[in-house]
């Protein structure tokens, strides 16, 4: 109906907005409007489906939804007003992740449950991709956030202040502070308890503000403050990895995710293909 798809596309045309106007504007819009008319009706002929074979979800799996989208809001209230500006109900809210599962259940079972990887395509794949599955250049960070977002800042500090204390604790740490001491005592991000360890991380995986930074440290070295939506971030690169290829075993993991994708990606149009003709 018209009102399912004034709801899927009601945010995305918000966002074109930010981007387009005009004849430009139109033209996108239109575009969208045709993509997301594909996917309802795939998603319609899939939910079809899932009812005629008699797939079932229970409360509990519904509640879990629930609690797993709530999560992602600062709280419940939040939740609450979110769900009541988009004018949806509860109820409606429930009623469509349990079709979204019961969708999802049955997506699983027609096709990834029914594709397989075999070593041979591992090994064959490979062989003709062997530059491209190379390792990036990586780095071992460590880092300390400090924010100045006033809900989430201590005694709601202001921006003013914490810049002033980054470049401070910068300062301790170039004297010869330990980081990770300084990142368990002030850090107000994640792995703050860690001493601020993330690990070696890829180029590719983080902003680009980010990378251009800790990439052009030197093991050992810490950054000037870097200022982020939320706050401040302090990046001290304690061992660097160069682009080097990877062994089979290496490689193998990211190898069969690839050909599982590109399957069940195949698998997934002759499917719903089929779903469209007996329909």
């Amino acid at each position: 109906t018209q009102t399912d798809m004034d709801v899927a596309l009601s945010s995305a045309i918000e966002e074109l907005k930010k981007e387009y106007s005009g004849a430009e504007l139109k033209a996108k819009i239109e575009e969208t409007r045709k993509e997301y008319l594909d996917q309802i009706i795939d998603d319609k002929l899939i939910l079809q489906e899932a009812k005629r074979l008699g797939v079932t979800v229970d409360d509990a799996e519904v509640d879990e939804r629930l609690k797993d989208v709530k999560s992602r809001f600062p709280s419940e209230e939040v939740f609450y007003a979110e769900v009541q500006k988009s004018g949806v109900s509860t109820e409606i809210l429930k009623k469509r992740y349990r079709e979204n599962i019961m969708m999802t259940k049955l997506v699983t079972h027609e096709v990834r449950d029914k594709v397989v990887v075999t070593p041979s395509e591992i090994e064959s794949y490979y062989k003709k991709h062997t530059e491209e599955l190379k390792a990036p250049d990586s780095a071992h960070l460590r880092t300390i956030m400090l924010r100045f977002n006033e809900t989430a800042a201590p005694e709601g500090a202001s921006e003013d202040l914490v810049r002033q204390k980054a470049y401070d604790i910068v300062k301790l740490a170039r004297e010869g502070r330990d980081f990770g001491e300084l990142a368990k005592l002030y850090s107000q991000g994640a792995k703050a308890e860690e001493n601020g360890d993330f690990g070696f991380v890829e180029k590719g995986q983080m902003r680009d503000d980010f990378e251009k930074v800790i990439f052009a440290l030197k093991p050992g070295e810490v950054s000037e403050p870097v200022k982020a939506d939320a706050g401040y971030y302090i990046f001290s690169v304690e061992e660097k990895k160069e682009r080097r290829e990877r062994s089979l075993s290496e490689a193998s993991a990211d190898i069969e995710n690839i050909i599982f994708r590109e399957k069940a990606q195949k698998r997934y149009q002759e499917w719903i293909a089929k779903l469209k003709r007996d329909a």
